[in-house]
């Protein structure tokens, strides 16, 4: 058997994103000595080398150092096969305050997170994992291997498995402190940890502890230029409108200074009665006066971090004993305490309210419009009854034997500046508990029995929301007594109808902090055992090593449950979305096995040649059966070269929110209503114009307003955020997934320290659990194109719920419903490559000159589909944007070139990160490429290419890092870097053109350095 020492291991994954597969291992004849094997993540089977049929990266130690990062999932984030969904860090709007992977832009809820091969408890519904918990003083090495893993460690492993390897056996104290901020000095992170371990007195056991404490400082958007306003290709109708430009070209091309059309003086959407505003929407000025809305907007971007606010507490340990060769018990304990804070601006306001004509808050003139009274000139009960009877019937007026109490609903629009920015605090405690057991069971077969608990505390605080129903009775006043009409005792009649905003008593009455709270359970036992069949005789004829076996039964509990409080779970907010009340769990009993069975070896043209298989088949009490299986090929014709390949399909089944999650409302950039001006389809004939109008109607909208400029602007949705229904399906099925992989292992004995691999894969998903964006409803009911007869009765039509004013923009009012359902498909599909090359110095005659090593890994995007519930395909592959969300550029890569000093005391290392271009999917709408010039994070187009908002795209971007180490004595290291050394700003977008937990303050902080040059230091002291 081959001889592989941890201590090989452990050089090999330290030159930093070292390919497992990639290293190979020379073959003595097998001997009756002890060997020593290892497990490589994607089998449970020891192997005896580090390879494996499916491509596996790994992280040291010393790459988490070089790239100064103190967490698992700052390492995993530069990996080029991880599309960055954000870590509570970096995104701020729809943050959950939590670090969680994924792999190959497949969601991170298929990516299966383990920590020395077991999973990790979940944080919240979704059962995401928060990859926190674990600090990286405690990792020995992260494994990530990408592509179907199921039938070896079951559901999620379908993008592939991070697993998390912790240090053992270590001995001694450790006390390691970083610090970290940018050039402009902010952006401080700090993180201290300690490491204590302390071995038996007879070898046989250890106990190794850990403590970690790490903070990071809040940057806001306006400590930017590029994130200080928010920014728009045209601000509304086309053009700029005057307002300033950013990053203008010589003919003064450039993103506009916008923003949100919910601002702090306060409007009405739409008035269709008379007087000086007829068929216009109202805004409020100074003295009860008012004037035409004119398009103005409120700048929400200054309040959003670039950076949120965070602090982390973690601490634990790992502990074993070998009793006899037969027992050796372990143990590992973690608990965290993760908080981040995010911050938006001030809530905006859009929701339908009743207003009474006698509300003595309002001017002659704001009664007027609202209503079409007379003015009379005289402010006294008598006075205002005297106007009110004047008013107009019908156009949502209803009438009261006591004019004065006459309301009419309308549609309002007022950013709540008074209220102060929205504020979300997430706070997650997580524990868990591992006990097992492990040993040999004889005739080179061992076991492995274990049993876990976890569970998360996930509680988040909404500060600065309003409560929708007192903002309703804050409207309804008395013009006799001058108070509320409802909850007199304590209601403060609102001061909306002016420019001048709310008044302290005002915002006393409708602020409110809201409250979530949210509890995971997770219960695992399992058993496996693993040998080989040599004692039975069971061997290819052809080959030194007999059949190796694992097989193993699992059984899993997980529950869920959020409880909003009753303000979030009925939606009486205007600011944040409701959160419905979810509760359900599921368990699942399993059964596995695994086999891999040398073929050939020592031949000629087949050194080796090895088949490998595993199956596992899964009874979930909801979901029901479900079965996964792979298989593999190994073949190694000389020393130089091995191919590998394989097909797997793996399974996800549906998690507790997506099971049991109600109806509830939620806002999604899903463009625009396309019964409103922003959202009118283009390219229509007038008479499919006027056909389209009609099917407004008869959805919903109000006739009269349907053919009006200023009826259609009152349906506009707010930041292109209209409202969707979304809930969870206890009928949902698995998604399965098939992959193939193929792939070439390079290790050229003619080129000492070469070792190269280029993989090829394939995973199309099938039954893909998703809600079906409502963007695509709304397009399939209103454009002729697709519902040709323009019928009310279309499937599409039947999804959508408009309120009393025939918007989708209230909570619980107007929305469009998109439950989840095994709807949807996906596709990826690229090329993989790495590249590891160790140059002795000495040995090319330059002495005492040290090494060389060079790091280079890379991923090829080819394909990345998304098939929607309508069978409309999204090729998502080199674009971002409303449908594909966060950038998929078509190719990542990374080079590390680190020199060491020949006593192997210092180093430095610089790295460059790679990302070719990318562009908005709107490009996928036909417009032709050549409208438009780019030239880096600016698009130079026609006015005619402005108006119609397809100029986002920009360049290829390259990063530079630089850092270095310094073991100064035996006990004490230090190291520092610079990342984004040369500073580059990040690309511009539109702040609508994709999600709004992608986006944040113009650009996208997950792909792309936001906060410019880093600089961080850092010591490790061994005592």
């Amino acid at each position: 058997m081959f001889q592989v020492s941890n201590q090989s291991l452990r050089t090999a994954l330290m030159l930093g994103a070292a390919t497992a597969t990639a290293l190979s291992f020379t073959a003595p004849a097998r001997a009756d000595t002890a060997t020593e094997t290892v497990v490589v993540t994607g089998s449970r089977i020891p192997q005896v080398g580090i390879y494996s049929s499916s491509p596996v990266t790994a992280l040291g130690d010393h790459e988490l150092k070089l790239e100064g990062t103190t967490s698992v999932s700052g390492a995993l984030q530069t990996l080029p096969s991880v599309v960055n969904d954000g870590d509570g860090d970096s995104v701020d709007n729809g943050t959950a305050g939590i670090a969680t992977v994924d792999l190959r832009n497949l969601g991170a809820k298929r990516t299966l997170v383990l920590v020395d091969g077991k999973r990790l408890v979940a944080a919240d519904a979704s059962l995401d994992v928060d990859t926190n918990q674990i600090p990286a003083t405690m990792v020995e090495r992260i494994e990530v291997l990408t592509g179907g893993a199921s039938a070896v460690y079951g559901s999620d492993a379908v993008a592939g498995v991070v697993n998390i390897i912790l240090k053992k056996d270590f001995e001694g104290m450790t006390v390691d402190s970083q610090f970290s901020e940018t050039d402009r000095s902010d952006g401080e992170k700090n993180d201290t940890s300690l490491l204590l371990g302390v071995n038996s007195a007879d070898g046989k056991g250890n106990v190794t502890v850990y403590a970690e404490y790490a903070h990071r400082d809040p940057v806001l958007g306006a400590a930017r230029d590029f994130s200080a306003h928010a920014l728009a290709v045209t601000n509304y109708t086309g053009g700029c409108q005057g307002l300033p430009t950013v990053r203008p070209d010589a003919a003064g091309n450039g993103f506009c200074f916008s923003g949100s059309s919910t601002i702090p003086e306060g409007r009405i959407k739409s008035l269709s009665l008379g007087g000086p505003t007829a068929g216009q929407g109202i805004e409020f000025q100074p003295g009860g006066t008012i004037k035409a809305y004119t398009n103005e907007t409120f700048n929400f971007a200054p309040y959003q971090y670039l950076q949120t606010e965070g602090q982390r507490y973690a601490f634990g340990g790992t502990a074993h004993y070998q009793i006899t060769p037969g027992i050796d018990f372990y143990s590992r304990l973690t608990f965290s305490d993760n908080s981040s804070t995010s911050q938006l601006g001030p809530s905006p306001l859009t929701t339908n309210f009743n207003i009474n004509c006698g509300n003595p808050e309002m001017s002659e003139a704001v009664r007027q419009a609202i209503f079409g009274t007379t003015p009379n000139g005289i402010d006294t009960a008598a006075g205002i009854r005297a106007q009110c009877t004047t008013a107009a019937t019908g156009n949502n007026i209803t009438a009261n034997a006591d004019p004065a109490f006459t309301t009419r609903l309308v549609s309002t629009a007022l950013r709540l500046t008074q209220d102060g920015p929205r504020i979300s605090i997430n706070d997650h405690q997580a524990y868990q508990l591992v006990l097992g057991a492990r040993g040999g069971l004889g005739y080179g077969w061992n076991y492995d029995v274990s049993a876990q608990y976890g569970h998360t505390d996930a509680t988040t605080i909404l500060e600065n929301d309003a409560l929708k129903g007192n903002f309703q009775n804050g409207l309804l006043v008395s013009p006799d007594t001058g108070l509320c009409t409802q909850d007199s005792a304590n209601c403060s009649p609102l001061n909306f109808f002016t420019d001048q905003g709310l008044t302290a008593a005002n915002v006393n009455y409708i602020r409110e902090n809201l409250l979530l709270i949210q509890t995971v359970d997770q219960w695992d036992v399992q058993g496996t055992v693993t040998g080989d069949l040599g004692f039975a005789g069971i061997q290819s004829p052809w080959a030194k090593e007999p059949v190796g076996l694992a097989a193993g039964v699992e059984y899993r509990q997980e529950e869920a449950h959020a409880t909003p409080d009753n303000n979030l779970a009925t939606g009486n907010l205007v600011g944040f979305q409701s959160a419905a009340p979810t509760g359900g769990g599921f368990d699942v009993g399993e059964g596995y096995f695994e086999v891999r069975a040398p073929l050939i070896e020592d031949v000629p043209f087949i050194e080796s040649l090895s088949f490998n298989g595993a199956y596992r088949y899964d009874h979930y009490n909801t979901a029901g059966d479900a079965n996964s299986y792979n298989i593999g090929i190994e073949w190694q014709p000389i020393d130089d070269i091995r191919f590998r390949g394989g097909y797997q399909q793996a399974i996800r089944a549906p998690n507790v929110s997506e099971l049991f999650t109600p109806t509830g409302g939620s806002s999604a950039n899903a463009g625009q209503d396309p019964c409103s001006n922003a959202g009118a389809i283009a390219g229509l004939t007038a008479g499919q114009q006027t056909a389209v109008q009609g099917l407004c109607v008869a959805t919903g909208v109000p006739t009269g307003t349907e053919s009006t400029t200023a009826g259609r602007a009152s349906l506009d949705c707010p930041s292109s955020q209209c409202q969707a229904a979304t809930g969870g399906n206890p009928f949902l099925k698995p998604e399965t997934s098939d992959s193939w992989t193929l792939g070439l292992v390079l290790t050229p004995t003619f080129i000492p320290g070469l070792t190269a691999t280029v993989d090829y894969y394939n995973i199309k998903i099938g039954g893909f659990i998703t809600a079906t964006p409502i963007s695509s409803i709304l397009n399939n009911c209103y454009n002729p194109n697709i519902n040709t007869t323009l019928s009310a009765a279309a499937t599409a039509c039947s999804f959508i719920h408009r309120d009393a004013l025939g918007s989708i923009t209230t909570q619980n009012l107007g929305y469009v419903i998109a439950a989840e359902g095994n709807i949807g498909g996906d596709k990826v599909q690229g090329f993989d490559t790495e590249i590891n090359y160790d140059l002795d110095l000495n040995d090319m005659g330059w002495a005492k000159a040290g090494s060389l090593s060079f790091n280079f890994v890379s991923t090829l995007v080819t394909v990345n589909n998304t098939t929607l519930a309508d069978g409309t395909v999204l090729h998502c592959a080199g674009t971002y944007g409303t449908n594909c969300g966060e950038p998929q550029n078509r190719f990542r890569s990374n080079l590390r070139t680190t020199w060491t000093d020949d006593k192997g005391d210092f180093s430095i290392s610089l790295r460059w990160r790679f990302l070719t271009g990318i562009q908005s999917d709107l490009y996928q709408d036909g417009y032709s490429d050549s409208v438009c010039t780019t030239g880096g994070s600016l698009a130079a187009c026609a006015p005619a290419a402005i108006a119609t908002g397809h100029v986002l795209r920009w360049g290829d971007y390259s990063y530079f890092d630089i850092s270095g180490t310094w073991s100064v004595t035996d006990g004490i290291d230090l190291r520092a870097g610079v990342r984004n050394l040369l500073d580059k700003d990040p690309p511009l977008t539109d702040n609508n053109s994709a999600p709004a937990s992608d986006i944040n303050n113009n650009t996208f902080p997950n792909t792309y350095d936001a906060l410019g040059r880093v600089i961080f230091v850092g010591a490790t002291v061994k005592l």
